[in-house]
């Protein structure tokens, strides 16, 4: 179940401004394709929705009950009496997931700034995805893969890495089976120049005037 064919739950918003488009973390998730802790906000918030969907059938069902189409009688009273209590139940649990919720979220944010490093293997790759690239679902084997537009494999974890630290981005209006293109953010662009960079100049020695001794050479 993916998030745009659930019901919305209340930290939706707050979960999409952390980790980005739910229908691509919930797709991410059942790809294998998230580290632990997003992994494990995935699955809370799906817990939520289908709480969330609870509440929404509770509710429905009192609505009809209390519409007037049915006769104002003992039966009546004693299912709406058990439609109220199920509604309190299920209220209270999408409570308690709503709160494991927002402290997945928090361990997601958390772990961001303590992302491991990035090594020279994944600056290799940030190199290689500067002209472009694709992310691909294999339809028969659902095996997720990064290419460059030469057709050069990218290791998963060295691109998800340079995702996590939104040094790339790729277009998620298109399905993984058809092919997401990747491309470098500016951050990206900006961190490989940097890497780019020639290195700096010995600083000269200071001219000696004219006439000074010569520096005697120093014996090791």
């Amino acid at each position: 179940m993916t998030a745009r064919e659930s019901p919305a739950t209340a930290l939706d918003a707050a979960i999409e401004r952390v980790v980005g488009d739910l229908t691509v973390l919930h797709h991410d998730h059942l790809s294998g394709l998230l580290p632990p802790e997003r992994a494990a906000l995935a699955a809370a918030h799906r817990d939520l929705a289908t709480a969330e969907g609870a509440i929404a059938y509770h509710r429905n069902a009192l609505m009809r009950l209390s519409s007037g189409s049915y006769p104002v009688d003992a039966p009546l009273l004693d299912r709406l009496r058990r439609t109220v209590h199920d509604l309190a139940q299920a209220t209270a649990a999408r409570d308690r997931l709503q709160d494991g919720v927002a402290a997945a979220l928090e361990e997601v944010k958390a772990a961001a700034p303590a992302d491991e490093e990035l090594t020279p293997r994944d600056f290799a790759a940030l190199l290689s995805l500067a002209g472009g690239g694709t992310m691909r679902e294999h339809l028969l084997t659902h095996r997720v893969s990064v290419r460059t537009v030469q057709g050069r494999p990218i290791e998963l974890p060295a691109f998800q890495r340079l995702e996590a630290h939104g040094l790339v981005t790729r277009d998620t209006s298109r399905a993984l089976t058809v092919g997401q293109p990747v491309t470098l953010t500016d951050t990206g662009r900006t961190a490989l120049l940097g890497t780019r960079r020639p290195p700096a100049m010995a600083t000269p020695a200071p001219a000696r005037p004219a006439g000074a001794w010569p520096t005697p050479a120093r014996h090791h």
